[in-house]
């Protein structure tokens, strides 16, 4: 007899804001809302995923029979990132609902191996365009196309660089958000501020120019920054992220960067051309607003090898 499973979708408030009563609803759709759509996505995806493997084996998810769902996965070919994420997504629905944590000491060494055995798995590091690259695309994109598509691609390029941007905060980015006067930007809400404390960045003078040029040739005053355009330089609606990120690696890859190139790239390049130029990793963290130094140290960690001890104090670099 197959066990009983129940999968909890994760509410997208996004959409549906909840129903203030009963109150229990509230405070979970509440709680939900405490992390990004795109988490609650992908959550809720691998608990399907986890759900429907528990109810084939006729099992109930306890930590043994977690730590033998990442072992499939581990056997399965799996990133170690797939099977952090599953324990993540079984943690949080866990808290969301009230129920005890199923994550424990089996799964925990199962986990641990995985990520060691398996940590040349998955896509690796996505190639960085540093500010250089950045700036030859730029200017590539406005060279190559007189038409709206290139002031736009160029102004885009630039701003991700300068600010660090993901590309979720670019296609959420207003006329409004940009103080040409002051060369800032402001980011209202992000994946590490979901309570939209908001963030002001700043945006070097060629920036600014490039956006100015986009925004007149555009004929936009208000409304999203970044627009979609029709085949005959049509202004319509705002960018998608998907199309960002297509934009993105079309011009990095016009320009000659090498490697695989997404819609991160400008965040991981900005964070390594930082690094050469001598910023500490907390100040990479601080320019990108990265929650910990980790991420920052391990996209710049050959520029950083470059600053090290050795390189400093035995060869003077």
């Amino acid at each position: 007899m197959m066990a009983e499973t129940t999968t909890v979708v994760l509410p997208d408030l996004d959409t549906a804001p909840p129903n203030l009563a009963p109150h229990a609803d509230t405070a979970q759709a509440l709680a939900a809302a405490s992390i990004s759509a795109n988490t609650r996505r992908a959550y809720t995806a691998a608990l399907g995923r986890l759900d429907t493997w528990l109810a084939d084996m006729g099992v109930p998810l306890s930590d043994p029979a977690l730590a033998e769902y990442l072992s499939e996965l581990f056997e399965a070919g799996k990133a170690p990132a797939v099977a952090a994420l599953v324990v993540a997504a079984v943690k949080f629905r866990a808290k969301l609902t009230g129920t005890e944590i199923p994550v424990g000491p089996a799964t925990a060494r199962v986990l641990a191996g995985f990520r060691r055995a398996g940590r040349t798995r998955g896509r690796g590091q996505v190639e960085g365009v540093r500010w250089e690259q950045a700036d030859a695309a730029a200017a590539l994109a406005v060279n190559e196309e007189t038409k709206l598509s290139g002031l736009r691609d160029a102004a885009i390029l630039a701003v991700a660089s300068d600010a660090l941007l993901r590309v979720s905060e670019l296609a959420a980015l207003t006329v409004a958000d940009i103080d040409m006067t002051e060369q800032t930007i402001t980011v209202q809400r992000s994946k590490t501020d979901q309570e939209g404390t908001g963030a002001v960045l700043f945006l070097g003078k060629p920036t600014i120019q490039r956006v100015q040029a986009w925004l007149a040739a555009a004929g936009i005053q208000e409304g999203a920054l970044f627009r979609a355009l029709t085949k005959g330089g049509k202004v319509r609606a705002g960018l998608s992220a998907r199309s960002l990120r297509t934009i993105i690696a079309r011009r990095a890859k016009a320009a000659g960067v090498p490697g695989r190139v997404s819609g991160h790239s400008l965040r991981v390049g900005s964070a390594q051309s930082l690094a050469a130029a001598g910023a500490s990793v907390v100040e990479m963290q601080q320019a990108g607003r990265w929650k910990s130094p980790s991420m920052p140290g391990q996209y710049a960690r050959k520029q950083m090898a470059r600053r090290g001890a050795v390189a400093r104090l035995r060869y003077e670099q």
